[in-house]
């Protein structure tokens, strides 16, 4: 009896663990993604408004107009794989609350505190797309993933630069 309860343990934590990995399904790799462009596009409009350094207010112009443009290659995948999904267009409460941080913050603090929610945007974008790159099911969405990852892993080291 024991051992029957060890191997059924065992055999929940190996798959309990297995799918803590699992890339998300493609509609939901979309969404997040979509999600992810939009905070992009809004962060680096902001920015180019209210950065104090015209460094952060050009990397913020650049932001904007690349994720738009990854924006509308990912939607063109979407129409050309066919696939079933309504695309998001507002951003989660999370991202929300960082674009209402980002209006209220004072013009002194606005340059550091831009630069540390885009390390933290990107970081997390990195890991979706890292995630989709090696074991999404979509192949389109995969090379999709791969080459925005490389691009999102150019911007994190940028913006790191920022905020020394």
């Amino acid at each position: 009896m024991r051992k029957l309860l060890l191997a059924a343990l065992a055999a929940f934590i190996a798959i309990a663990l297995a799918s803590c990995g699992d890339a998300p399904s493609a509609p939901d790799f979309v969404k997040k993604a979509t999600k992810t462009i939009l905070y992009q596009v809004e962060a680096g409009k902001i920015a180019s408004e209210k950065a104090q350094s015209d460094t952060v207010k050009q990397f913020g112009r650049d932001m904007a107009e690349t994720y738009g443009k990854l924006g509308e290659e990912l939607n063109g995948i979407v129409q050309a794989e066919k696939l079933e999904v309504k695309l998001p267009n507002k951003l989660d409460r999370r991202q929300e609350k960082w674009i209402d941080g980002l209006g209220k913050v004072t013009p002194e603090k606005f340059d550091k505190t831009y630069a540390k929610l885009e390390v933290r945007s990107l970081g997390r974008a990195a890991e979706l797309l890292d995630r989709y790159a090696e074991e999404g099911g979509n192949a389109a969405l995969k090379q999709f993933a791969a080459n925005a990852l490389s691009l999102v892993k150019r911007h994190l080291e940028e913006v790191k630069k920022l905020l020394q």
